[in-house]
Formats: structure tokens, C-alpha cells, sequence
């Protein structure tokens, strides 16, 4: 949902209540009514955009007592009207700092804590969601395992922290060369992932031949040295599980890795 969309929506709702409040004589509270814009721009849009409009709020709120109400004691409505005022703060500054907790933590539970791409079970998701749509609209992807060859000697010889550098590096170098639309994640370990959505064979051939030299350009300097054993499908059709899916690419990937690594294998399915 756009900003602009979440400010126009709040500002109509906040106009049309207050014209609302203006025109009926009655003494009815519309204070619940001039809640739901607040909530709606609290939740969706800038804590700054959400007091100004409880202060909009309260200003027509005054406006509609002020104009259409008569013998009011106008200490009383300054006194209320700053009442509104403070409860709508109140209120609307609860809810920012909810939502910025609930954003927070839904990033933690979707990004690896080393190396803060996607992790695991958020990439698990993500192809489920890619699954689905191949199965709808028969779509082609491209899936690829990568695993670091001589990790273990890495962090045997030069302790965890060179390692978990390594691992960071690999994964900037992975992120900064794909497509906004592509997906990779840390399975853990030294074992990463790629999803390459609407993506053939012979592009993700090109794709995984370009990351591979990058990778080799980013870690060369690394002694033991560390290369790539990669295996990659592209599935035209997808079988008849995810978990098929996952076992038939890390199956691949092991392959690479029996026969000699620092290499990549690519099948198409079916």
C-alpha cells in the first residue's frame, strides 16, 4: 500500500467526519469515528503522517463543536478538544511503535543473523509461493545449491571469524548480481541457495557461469583455496512436491561435489 494512498485515505476519512459532526445537531460523540482514519494511518503510513492527522482530527473536531454548537463554554472545548489531542497522540504513537516491532521482528524470523539475506525457512516459503505459480501458470525456474569447497580448512586454520567473513562476502557477492525479482538465501553452513523465477535453461546457465567467475574474482585470495560446487535445475514443469524439488537439486549439487568440485551442474526437468 502506497504512502500517498495512506495519507488521501486519512485525509478524506478526517474531512468528511468532521463535516459529519458539523451537521448533526444531536449531542452524539463522534470521537470512535475520528479513530479509525488515526488507526488506519498509524498502522500503515509515517509516524509523522499519523500526528498530523490527530491533529487535523482535533482541529475539526473543534471546528464542528465550535460552528454548529451554541452557549459552549470555551474553556470546556479547549479543555476537551486538548483531551482528543492527547489520547489520539497517545494512541497513534502506540500503534507506530507496535507495527515497528511487528516489522522488526518479521525481518529477524525472514534473514539469516550472519549474513542477513533470506534464510531457510522464509526461502522455503518463497518456493512453495514459486511452486504454486508454476503449477497455475505453468511457468519455468530456475533452482540452484551452491556449497563452499575447503570451508572446513578455512575455519580450522584461521578460526570461525575469518570464516563467518567469508560467508558474508559470498552472500554480498551473490546478492549484488541478481535480479530484484531472485532469491537467495543461507541454508546454513556453508550452503547457499539461488531461485531464479521465469528464468530458462540457457539464461540460467548464463547466470550461474557469471556468479560463479564472481565469486572466484571476490574469494581468491583465500588459502586453503575455496571455490564452488554448484548444482542447478531448471524445472519447465515442476514433480509432484517441493521436497522433490529440494532433493533432486541437493542430490545434484552433492554430485558436483564427488567429482573433483569447483564445478556446476545443470539438468533441465522433466
Amino acid at each position: 500500500m502506497s504512502k500517498h494512498y495512506v495519507r488521501l485515505v486519512g485525509l478524506i476519512a478526517v474531512l468528511l467526519i468532521s463535516v459529519l459532526d458539523y451537521f448533526i445537531v444531536v449531542d452524539i460523540s463522534l470521537s470512535i469515528l475520528y479513530l479509525l482514519p488515526i488507526v488506519f494511518t498509524s498502522w500503515h503510513g509515517t509516524r509523522r503522517f499519523s500526528s498530523l492527522l490527530v491533529f487535523v482530527s482535533s482541529v475539526g473536531w473543534f471546528l464542528a463543536e465550535f460552528s454548529a454548537k451554541e452557549n459552549l463554554n470555551f474553556a470546556i472545548l479547549l479543555w476537551n478538544t486538548a483531551v482528543r489531542l492527547i489520547v489520539f497522540l497517545t494512541i497513534a504513537h502506540l500503534l507506530s511503535s507496535l507495527k515497528l516491532a511487528y516489522e522488526r521482528e518479521k525481518t529477524l524470523s525472514q534473514t539469516d543473523g550472519l549474513t542477513k539475506i533470506v534464510n531457510r525457512r522464509f526461502f522455503l516459503e518463497i518456493l512453495d509461493t514459486e511452486y504454486q505459480r508454476s503449477l497455475r501458470y505453468d511457468c519455468c525456474f530456475t533452482l540452484a545449491y551452491l556449497d563452499l569447497d575447503n570451508f572446513k580448512q578455512i575455519n580450522d586454520r584461521f578460526g570461525h571469524q575469518t570464516g563467518d567473513d567469508l560467508l558474508k562476502l559470498v552472500a554480498q557477492t551473490l546478492q549484488k548480481n541478481i535480479r530484484e525479482i531472485d532469491t537467495v538465501a543461507r541454508l546454513g553452513g556453508d550452503e547457499f541457495a539461488l531461485l531464479l523465477p521465469e528464468t530458462n535453461y540457457q539464461n540460467g546457465k548464463l547466470v550461474l557461469n557469471r556468479l560463479q567467475q564472481q565469486l572466484m574474482t571476490e574469494i581468491t585470495a583465500y588459502s586453503p583455496p575455496v571455490s564452488t560446487s554448484i548444482g542447478t535445475i531448471t524445472f519447465l514443469n515442476v514433480p509432484e512436491s517441493v521436497d522433490k524439488i529440494l532433493e533432486s537439486v541437493d542430490n545434484l549439487m552433492y554430485k558436483v561435489k564427488k567429482s573433483g568440485k569447483n564445478g556446476i551442474e545443470h539438468q533441465l526437468f522433466p
